[in-house]
């Protein structure tokens, strides 16, 4: 059928075609021109170039990976009229904005020209009503003139930042951060990441800038999109390529933790080593944030949390995003979605347990406790200045009341352990 098919587009230029099999499975075939330029790089590390099909599998799971998951996926799918199951028709409707380079769209659609992109102003009335109805997300996204998707299961919005007003791109035109909005459920989670956020780029750590922002109520995140360029005119940014691990290991969204069968730190070691142009850095990179999670309390650092950015001199680990504190929810599990050295509560890892990644990795005992000493050490010293500076800029915060000494406090223990 005709209009069972996608044509993947990257920069102006066709890259392959995306079809649905008899089992919804997809199918991937790089495009012959794509082929004859040496210079064009494969859309994944599952999918290297080459001219016959890609049928199901990586192909699959790849594109699927683009898609929003949960109660986000099924109130857009409500909105549109789709089947929850229906992976194609639901790129169709919203691949047009997706993470990375990649847009999905009609065949024989012309690429659009960026002098004709189009954005849409964000008032404070719509971003209120963004932040406080759960079903006005799904219409922005899911509207006739907007093909935005982001993985994920929190509400969250590509928007533009342009001459400082926030705008909702159109028809394909790129975003350059993502809204993340309150969540019913769970208290503060924008703040909660604002400060675990703020932490990590205080420690140096690589991680994306993020702003908490006051004019919703309760605030929203604002989150800059490393896979966005701006030029000194923003008008529009460049789409740089990148994808989440469980995309470069060719697994579903479903397996984004490893006790599903998703991938552990070993497999995103093994991952940077293997096609990373600076795997030392990246390597170190992966196990200070590893320290990093335990330390503030993330257990949500899964398959789906860590990117390679596929830059034309070749992959590398892309910055750190989506960090903060689950500890500060009990209803959410506080084992760490990733182990270490066997074992995956946080309150049971000792110095044995990191001497066994180490070992699990192939890195001296001494390197990798090291690793773990001196994020812990700088977390328990920043954490009195970068309070008060919190403070300073958002007032007496919700998260300030318990946040601050949770986390100085898990600090602390992990010092003493690795002494």
């Amino acid at each position: 059928m005709a209009d069972a098919a996608l044509v993947v587009r990257w920069g102006g230029r066709d890259v392959g075609l995306l079809h649905d099999g008899a089992d919804q499975r997809f199918t991937f075939t790089y495009a012959e021109t794509w082929l004859a330029d040496a210079a064009a790089p494969p859309i994944s590390l599952s999918l290297p170039r080459r001219g016959e099909p890609y049928v199901g599998g990586a192909a699959h799971n790849f594109f699927a990976n683009l898609l929003p998951e949960g109660a986000v996926r099924q109130a857009v799918c409500r909105r549109l009229g789709i089947s929850e199951d229906n992976d194609l028709a639901l790129l169709r409707a919203i691949g047009g904005e997706c993470a990375g380079a990649l847009s999905l769209v009609e065949p024989g659609r012309a690429p659009v020209d960026p002098d004709a992109y189009q954005y849409e102003v964000l008032d404070d009335r719509r971003l209120q009503a963004m932040a406080t109805d759960d079903q006005v997300v799904p219409l922005l996204i899911g509207g006739g003139t907007t093909r935005l998707s982001l993985a994920g299961a929190q509400g969250k919005v590509p928007v533009a930042l342009l001459d400082g007003e926030l705008h909702l791109p159109l028809a394909g035109a790129p975003s350059t951060h993502i809204l993340k909005l309150p969540h019913a459920q769970f208290a503060h989670i924008p703040a909660n990441e604002a400060f675990v956020m703020g932490l990590g780029a205080r420690l140096g750590l690589g991680v994306v800038a993020t702003e908490l922002m006051t004019r919703t109520t309760p605030p929203s995140l604002l989150v800059e999109r490393y896979d966005r360029v701006r030029g000194d005119d923003p008008w529009p940014a460049t789409r740089l390529h990148q994808e989440d691990l469980c995309q470069a290991l060719g697994l579903p969204s479903a397996r984004k933790y490893q006790q599903e069968g998703g991938p552990s730190l070993v497999d995103a070691v093994a991952t940077v080593r293997a096609h990373v142009r600076e795997p030392l850095v990246d390597v170190r990179r992966l196990l200070q944030w590893q320290a990093f999670n335990v330390v503030v309390g993330n257990s949500d650092g899964h398959g789906k949390n860590l990117s390679l950015v596929l830059d034309p001199g070749g992959p590398r680990l892309a910055p750190f995003y989506d960090l903060l504190s689950t500890r500060s929810y009990p209803r959410l599990d506080r084992n760490l979605a990733m182990g270490v050295g066997g074992r995956r509560d946080p309150d049971q890892l000792g110095r044995a347990q990191w001497v066994a990644l180490a070992s699990d990795l192939a890195i001296g005992a001494r390197v990798v406790i090291a690793v773990v000493r001196d994020v812990a050490d700088r977390v328990a010293a920043a954490m009195d200045g970068w309070t008060a500076e919190f403070r300073d800029r958002h007032g007496d915060a919700p998260v300030l009341q318990t946040l601050p000494r949770e986390i100085a406090a898990r600090a602390r223990r992990v010092v003493r352990a690795m002494s």
